[in-house]
């Protein structure tokens, strides 16, 4: 399974979606280890030059994933996944929320 599976190009985009849509439903019943498990693996179907190719898919699975490792206690993925959205977000808006984040982390 995973990335390795799909040989479609195009279809990399979709699963990665249709993984933060699921993730989306698991956080809405406060299932936010299951949550972090889908965004984390729609995450693994970015392909390269996601951030210049998806820019938004790859910010909002970036951001929910910060999110859950918070509410898991997952400080590893925490501070790898905050590095990635303050080194490519393309706004401060667009990292604000993730500053927060981290700094509730730091609490």
């Amino acid at each position: 399974g995973g990335p390795k599976a799909v040989e479609d190009g195009e279809k990399f985009a979709l699963i990665a979606n249709l993984n933060f849509m699921a993730g989306k439903k698991a956080m809405e019943m406060s299932d936010f280890r299951a949550a972090f498990d889908f965004f984390d693996n729609g995450i693994s179907f970015l392909r390269k030059g996601h951030w210049q190719r998806d820019y938004n898919l790859s910010l909002k699975l970036f951001v929910t994933a910060v999110k859950c490792a918070l509410l898991i206690g997952n400080t590893v993925s925490l501070r790898y996944l905050s590095e990635q959205v303050l080194s490519f977000g393309n706004s401060f808006e667009d990292k604000l929320e993730v500053l927060y984040i981290t700094i509730s982390a730091l609490a």
